[in-house]
């Protein structure tokens, strides 16, 4: 996934011709893409608010573009990835209930303007590519240290068994 953010995130720059002084390349990024993943609760809170940004994206998106654009199609491939992703989250730790009271907060205003739209969504995209390329590297990290782990635990069994 982190691969197909930073590629949505290129093909926005440019097909929005924003690759201008690297202007959607920011370091303000958005609080809650701000990270660092903490458990599941906090990646489901994260892709769901980047389900509903890739959303509103696509719906500014589909003002300016005729319908079957390339812009659009990789905007609904990545909703779908992101989608898929929460799916399976919900699946393997399911989401406590809210009190009745608490609701998540609102995402930021939409901008009105379609300069201000282009710019704040190829400025999500940027955040999200950044975003997903860290969890990737810290889940490659986990998942290289199981494996060590597991190789260590063997050989020392088999030590154990032939002593």
């Amino acid at each position: 996934m982190a691969e197909d953010a930073q590629e949505l995130f290129a093909f926005y720059e440019k097909d929005q011709h924003l690759a201008i002084n690297n202007l959607c390349r920011t370091n303000h990024l958005p609080e809650w893409l701000r990270g660092p993943v903490t458990g599941p609760g906090a990646l489901r809170g994260t892709m769901t608010r980047m389900a509903q940004a890739l959303q509103d994206i696509a719906r500014h998106q589909r003002d300016l573009n005729p319908p079957g654009a390339e812009i659009l199609r990789r905007l609904a491939s990545t909703h779908l990835k992101v989608r898929g992703l929460l799916n399976n989250l919900e699946g393997l730790f399911p989401a406590p209930s809210l009190p009745p009271g608490r609701r998540h907060p609102p995402g930021p205003t939409a901008p009105t303007k379609v300069f201000q739209q282009k710019l704040e969504g190829c400025r999500i995209l940027w955040s999200y590519a950044r975003f997903m390329a860290k969890l990737s590297a810290q889940l490659e990290g986990r998942s290289r240290g199981g494996r060590r782990e597991k190789r260590r635990s063997h050989r020392g069994s088999w030590l154990l068994a032939r002593s």
